[in-house]
């Protein structure tokens, strides 16, 4: 299990630890979700919030 908490912009994420588990759809709608196999975190940002990480 990853302790990074990977972050996107996108409402829906998949997952599947490179090839390690079947692969599932993640709903961000309410601002973060989990893998329910690896336990991946993931939260939902602002396209703001992406430039201003990327910049």
């Amino acid at each position: 299990m990853s302790s990074v908490v990977i972050k996107s912009t996108e409402e829906i994420v998949s997952c599947s630890d490179n090839g390690q588990h079947p692969l599932i759809y993640i709903s961000l709608k309410q601002g973060s979700g989990q893998c329910q196999y690896c336990g991946q975190k993931f939260i939902r940002i602002t396209q703001e919030e992406s430039k201003k990480a990327a910049a």
